[in-house]
């Protein structure tokens, strides 16, 4: 199969530099004297090369953008610059476009034009090219250097040869045409944007059934239908129903022997795509269904078997008959997944999206109404960033990056705005997508809403169908205790001498010890809205705690924060390594996650681990006990400065672990297990939790008088509803 990947504008239909001039529709340059077509990876240099001209291009960020991480050795590298450079040097007299720098790197010395599929040149396009080429000039670059291109005006319209064209009638008629705009958008925002900064909504009950669990909700693109997974409980099976949202009508479309999920519609919402799934016997099938008029399913055709333990989400190109959809195993990691687009008479594939092995990758995409954008959100720990994009994967550009959770996105009617929900929180927001800018609402409802969906003029959601609590767990007699029964969610045990600490969802978050067969509500104020990790330190007595790039110290025992400390980038995990000290694993620019030494005396960092990482800890020995991307585990001596491999977890997708003397705890979500660093002898503590009504979503490991408990935070399924919401004044 030929995979070629398209960087360009979908409307760029030719690129002229030097003698050249560049087919982007079949990959080829032609000159006055030849045509030839590129390899794959001579165009995609090319490209690079050409979205980057007159600047210093290193080995390292074409390993990155060009050979997406994967390893390539210099030798490679070198011949692929040396057959682009043989292919522009047709004739003696052609000047050498690619310059090498001694230990630098490469440059691209030309000036380029862009030619449209009108054929004018992109100096015409005076206002529109030059926010194309300030946005997207580097699709392939982080997330920081995308924020100095798009503040890089001026020197961005010089590299692609951008001319000012004075015109008073062209200037009129972009007047008019920005009137034009703001009348047509002003009539075009969500109804809820013109209502106060808290909403009060009403719920009304959609769904028919008050025993059962729905999920994985899916809103039609002519907004008239919801699709909604719903468990069956006679078999534990998940089957797919429409709810007809004129009449609120529940039909079930699709009920097989194992679990469907919703995952996408066909652009004329005549069609709905949905995934069959099941871990146990290996099975991913993506599958078809037609509808008639009264929404019963008029045919089921079978797309394509998938590879994942995940469910996947999917858009329709069918100006192309492809689907673009959520791959997993990217990169050779279960839990990675890039946007693939697939051409449904052919099977072939390419990629559109390159997410960094760092992040869990691009989770879930939504087509435009206007059917020629997609937007997709990619989730690393601890961030969730906003993408558009073209529907070739072209012109990408970040929107907006959060810490908080986002799942899902929907777009206004006349695609200028996204809007999503955050169930953490309780807030919806709206992004315009010409200025960026970002408006929120808190919401206030008579339920609790665990996920919600912006239609054009509506609000639907479900109700929660999960809840998270405390238990500790007695190895001896193999029973657990619930601490805490209530809907509101406790999470992050925190494990100190003779008790523990967790956590428990509000405005403001709660506190809670444990000890001495005592449960006691902590009244300490904390100017985070949620954690990503915390350890404690029993010398000192304090929890350290950490969320986005914020590091807060806290004294339970004082009940209150002693200390706050902001650093320039993403805290993954965190551990303490001594009283002066804490282990952060920080993402860099290159969205690498390296282990650092943080001082909270003089607040310096020094990298003391260079390997990826995505959690670490402390042994007594003062050793630092770390997790990579694949879920392999190494043990590094900061003193000697050399590692060992310890061992490898890596046919899990789903690992949570805790170092506990020189015991390594870890659970899969359905089993909890042990592994003496000792004796390299594993230990299963709890196995088989039923996944259907309960998962193992954290955990720690208290000792009181040498006898081990484990205090588990537990993840419970309970029956919900799906819901229209409302708002009351």
């Amino acid at each position: 199969m030929r995979v070629v990947v398209i960087l360009f504008d979908t409307n760029v239909s030719q690129v002229k530099f030097a003698d050249w001039t560049l087919c982007t529709r079949s990959c080829s340059l032609i000159s006055e004297i030849t045509t030839q077509e590129l390899t794959p990876l001579s165009y995609k240099i090319l490209c690079y090369f050409i979205l980057n001209p007159n600047r210093i291009i290193s080995r390292d960020e074409f390993v990155s953008s060009v050979w997406a991480n994967h390893y390539v050795d210099d030798n490679a590298i070198n011949k692929a610059i040396s057959d682009l450079r043989r292919l522009l040097k047709a004739t003696n007299d052609s000047p050498n476009l690619i310059k090498t720098h001694y230990k630098k790197g490469y440059s691209f010395i030309c000036e380029v034009e862009y030619v449209y599929e009108d054929s004018t040149p992109l100096g015409e396009y005076s206002i529109d090219a030059t926010s194309q080429a300030t946005n997207e000039i580097n699709i392939s670059t982080t997330v920081n250097e995308t924020r100095s291109l798009n503040s890089s005006t001026q020197s961005s319209q010089f590299l692609l040869g951008y001319k000012e064209k004075p015109s008073s009638l062209f200037s009129l008629k972009y007047f008019i045409l920005i009137i034009v705009f703001l009348i047509a958008g002003g009539g075009a925002t969500y109804w809820w944007q013109t209502q106060p900064k808290v909403l009060n909504l009403q719920s009304k009950k959609l769904s028919i059934s008050d025993n059962s669990v729905y999920s994985m909700l899916s809103l039609s693109p002519s907004n008239d239908k919801l699709a909604v997974s719903k468990l069956n409980p006679k078999n534990n099976v998940d089957e797919i129903f429409l709810i007809d949202l004129e009449t609120h009508k529940n039909t079930k479309i699709i009920s097989e022997e194992l679990d469907s999920y919703p995952i996408g519609w066909a652009s004329n919402s005549s069609s709905i795509y949905y995934q069959i799934i099941n871990n146990e016997q290996n099975i991913c099938e993506i599958w078809r269904a037609d509808f008639r008029v009264n929404n019963e399913v008029a045919a089921k055709e079978k797309v394509f078997d998938c590879e994942s333990q995940y469910i996947l989400s999917l858009v329709t190109d069918e100006l192309s008959n492809r689907i673009i959809y959520t791959k997993f195993g990217y990169r050779n990691v279960p839990s990675l997944s890039a946007l693939v687009a697939r051409d449904l008479e052919t099977g072939e594939e390419f990629q559109v999206t390159s997410p960094n092995i760092d992040s869990y990758g691009d989770r879930y995409v939504a087509l435009s109404p206007k059917k020629d954008k997609v937007v997709f959100i990619r989730s690393k720990v601890g961030l969730r960033q906003i993408f558009v994009a073209n529907l070739d994967g072209s012109m990408q550009e970040l929107l907006y990056e959060t810490p908080e959770s986002i799942r899902r996105v929907s777009w206004s009617s006349d695609a200028n705005n996204l809007t999503w929900y955050v169930s953490n929180s309780k807030k919806l927001s709206t992004l315009d997508i010409s200025s960026k800018q970002v408006e929120t609402k808190s919401l206030k409802a008579d339920s609790y809403i665990n996920f919600m969906l912006a239609g054009f003029n509506s609000l639907y959601g479900a109700t929660r169908t999960s809840d998270n609590d405390i238990y500790e767990y007695d190895l001896k007699s193999a029973s657990q205790e619930k601490l805490v029964d209530s809907r509101a969610a406790e999470f992050m045990p925190i494990a100190v001498k003779e008790g523990f600490y967790f956590f428990q969802e509000g405005e403001p978050m709660k506190l809670f010890s444990y000890f001495n067969k005592e449960l006691v509500q902590d009244e300490i104020s904390i100017d985070l809205p949620t954690f990503g990790s915390g350890d404690y330190y029993e010398s000192s007595g304090l929890i350290a705690l950490s969320y986005n790039k914020e590091l807060r110290l806290i004294d339970p025992i004082k009940k209150k924060v002693i200390d706050k400390f902001t650093v320039q980038n993403q805290i993954v995990d965190l551990a303490w390594f001594n009283k002066e000290n804490l282990l952060l694993v920080l993402e860099s620019k290159q969205s690498e996650q390296h282990v650092w030494m943080f001082n909270l005396e003089t607040e310096e960092l020094q990298k003391i681990i260079h390997q990826n990482a995505r959690s670490i800890a402390r042994t007594d020995d003062d050793k630092i006990l770390y997790q990579d991307f694949y879920n392999n585990f190494y043990l590094f001596d900061p003193q000697e400065g050399v590692q060992k491999f310890l061992l490898s977890l890596s046919e899990n997708p789903y690992i949570r672990w805790k170092l506990h003397g020189q015991e390594l705890y870890y659970s899969t979500g359905s089993s909890l297990l042990k592994y003496s660093l000792e004796t390299l002898q594993e230990t299963t503590l709890i196995n088989n939790f039923n996944t259907i009504e309960k998962t193992i979503a954290n955990f720690s490991v208290s000792e009181k008088l040498g006898e081990e408990k484990l205090i588990v935070q537990i993840q419970s399924f309970r029956n919900n509803e799906v819901i229209l919401l409302n708002v009351i004044q």
